[in-house]
């Protein structure tokens, strides 16, 4: 992973959900509230340049509570990145069962090197929109991490347990990439380069506790009766029970 400063993300502008994330249809929720990336950037940028853990805290409370417009919309922010991470589970889930009938011809990828098959789910599964990118990395990341070590991929070797872990990763990967994306300004207040680096992994390792807190027990002896739209529910729930824990953070 690497911080990202090169996007200032959405501002106090922006809609809380724009036309692209907006899967199910319900618009770009109410009008943000005026300077609502302020608090959160303030706290971050605090929690990146002393390593205090309130700060971070306080941060992610503001991120989810006003940056984002709570529990009740920010998740649905998330609509195109969980629409993808359900077309993930499907060609992972048919890939598993019946090989020959995965799309994208991925069937044809048996035996040859894992990158080849990640590069190839990447390609195949990120869709034209504004975050491409965030799903693009959040791909990339969750199969590398999750199939590391790995050189020649079997199919056989998908297993239910394979799965979960890959679609926890990459929700986890989504929500943080967003994270760091708003942060706007907020990395560039460490002093050097290695304080950035590990503000980034402290940021990455409580998302990922988060995550998996709240969407282990939503997949866990689930995976094989799941439709590909249950999994794209499932993350999205997940992200809103995330929010709702942030949201109660101490202010």
């Amino acid at each position: 992973m690497g911080t990202s400063t090169s996007s200032k993300g959405a501002n106090n502008r922006s809609p809380l959900v724009p036309p692209w994330a907006d899967v199910d249809g319900k618009g770009p929720g109410p009008k943000p509230k005026a300077n609502r990336f302020q608090g959160f950037r303030t706290a971050l940028g605090r929690f990146v340049a002393t390593g205090d853990g309130e700060a971070l805290r306080k941060g992610l409370r503001a991120y989810a509570h006003t940056s984002t417009g709570g529990s009740a919309n920010g998740p649905r922010r998330f609509g195109a990145m969980a629409q993808a991470g359900s077309g993930l589970f499907n060609v992972l889930n048919t890939l598993r069962t019946n090989p020959g009938a995965a799309p994208f011809n991925l069937g044809a990828l048996a035996g040859r090197s894992t990158r080849e098959l990640i590069d190839a789910l990447v390609e195949a599964l990120v869709p034209v929109n504004g975050d491409a990118e965030r799903i693009r990395v959040a791909l990339t990341e969750a199969l590398a991490t999750c199939l590391d070590g790995v050189e020649d991929f079997d199919f056989a070797t998908i297993t239910e347990e394979t799965i979960v872990e890959l679609m926890v990763a990459y929700t986890a990967f989504c929500v943080f990439e967003q994270i760091v994306l708003d942060s706007n300004e907020a990395f560039t207040k460490a002093d050097s380069t290695d304080r950035a680096r590990e503000a980034e992994n402290e940021l990455w390792e409580l998302v990922q506790a988060t995550t998996d807190k709240h969407m282990q027990p939503l997949l866990q002896n689930q995976i094989g009766q799941m439709s590909q739209a249950d999994m794209q529910a499932a993350q999205l729930a997940a992200i809103k029970e995330v929010w709702s824990e942030w949201e109660g953070f101490e202010p």
